[in-house]
């Protein structure tokens, strides 16, 4: 049986991997810890989406100790 921790973990890889929602306002939040992200590289737009890659700023985060990328999709409204 997979504990609440490790599930969360794993639940956190899966959305950075695939894609969090990213807020022209807000930027964009971890999926593990919720704090706010600094982006290393933003792909052009690509019709109404642009993708940024982002890394956790918090420097307790189990994401950030792992070195995982943080996907974001930006939807133009």
């Amino acid at each position: 049986m997979i504990n609440g921790a490790r599930l969360k973990l794993l639940d956190a890889v899966h959305q950075a991997e695939n894609g969090i929602d990213y807020s022209a306002r807000h930027g964009a939040a971890c999926p593990y810890c919720g704090a706010k992200t600094k982006v290393y590289c933003t792909k052009p737009w690509e019709g109404s989406v642009r993708v940024r890659f982002h890394r956790c700023d918090n420097a307790g985060c189990l994401l950030r100790d792992m070195a995982t990328s943080i996907k974001s999709v930006q939807v133009e409204s």
